[in-house]
């Protein structure tokens, strides 16, 4: 079962209210695609897809809510499965909810697509390789995460392949590294912005983690490469290519915002990668795809996005 653009109309999107999420909605809406939302709101926001509500369906469930995710899924041509407690910290802090949502989850999204014959395309994380020897790193380095949330999505990408190898599941899977982009929140670069613009102090744990940032468009263009695409089961790493240190990010976000703010250190935070530059090659030849954001352009929209919003 190839699955193209060509055959596909309807759309399901797991987390569709969150920031990437909501993003991709918005575009294969635009597209003329039916698009169909599941989140629980428990961090996507509906007033991000407010302008767009009415040309979607948005069914406020939870992602372990098996009936609903059946049928939504058998009413789907194809799924993206985007639903997760997303970010390290509070995978730290609560575990257990990271396990719950982000395996569990994945399962009953896995098991469904299979069952009715639905292509999944699955939003993994660099942080699935934990701090690498060398960079960059590509797809066929060691899976060694450095805490619950690189290993809730090593399980769901175990689960994912365990399906296709006995059912026939045909999927694709994107390591995502650092997005950012308009409408995130509470991660480090909406978090310095929001400070910078508004002249106060922040602190950076660490500083000298060096992260691959990727823009949101960038991301996009990326999960839509993957409807064109005749190859199935695909795993690739989407990012950059290219890593910044945090204390220069700090500083470039503190120029280009022509701010006052200050930044001070504090120790590093557990479970954190110290390191990390995808290798995107892969990507580049099987997808045809490649980043066209640099870092400022990136981060000039948001501070533009957030003028935009806040003023």
């Amino acid at each position: 079962m190839n699955q193209t653009i060509d055959d596909t109309n309807n759309i399901l999107i797991t987390g569709g209210a969150g920031f990437i999420g909501n993003h991709l909605a918005r575009h294969l809406n635009s597209m003329g695609f039916s698009v169909t939302i599941i989140d629980d709101f428990s961090r996507g926001r509906k007033h991000n897809i407010q302008d767009f509500l009415a040309d979607v369906e948005v069914i406020e469930k939870n992602i372990l809510q098996e009936k609903i995710i059946e049928r939504s899924i058998r009413n789907a041509d194809l799924v993206f499965h985007l639903s997760a407690l997303s970010r390290v910290i509070p995978c730290i802090k609560n575990p257990e909810l990271c396990f719950r949502s982000n395996i569990l989850g994945t399962e009953i999204v896995a098991r469904m697509c299979s069952k009715y014959e639905k292509k999944l395309i699955f939003s993994s994380s660099r942080e699935i390789y934990g701090n690498a020897e060398k960079i960059p790193v590509t797809e066929a380095f060691p899976l060694v995460p450095e805490n619950p949330y690189g290993s809730s999505k090593i399980a769901g990408e175990s689960i994912i392949r365990a399906y296709s190898r006995t059912y026939g599941l045909k999927y694709d899977i994107l390591r995502l590294t650092n997005v950012y982009g308009p409408l995130d929140f509470d991660r480090v670069i909406p978090t310095f912005i929001e400070r910078a613009m508004n002249g106060e102090n922040f602190f950076i744990y660490g500083g000298e983690q060096v992260i691959d940032f990727v823009y949101i468009d960038d991301v996009i263009n990326a999960f839509k490469r993957c409807l064109d695409s005749t190859i199935d089961n695909k795993i690739l790493n989407i990012g950059s290519g290219i890593g910044t240190e945090i204390i220069s990010l700090a500083n470039i976000i503190t120029s280009i915002s022509s701010s006052s703010s200050k930044f001070f250190l504090k120790e590093k935070r557990t479970g954190e990668v110290d390191r990390f530059i995808a290798d995107i090659s892969n990507a580049k030849k099987f997808l045809n795809w490649e980043p066209k954001t640099p870092l400022k352009v990136g981060l000039e929209n948001m501070m533009s996005s957030y003028q935009k919003n806040y003023s």
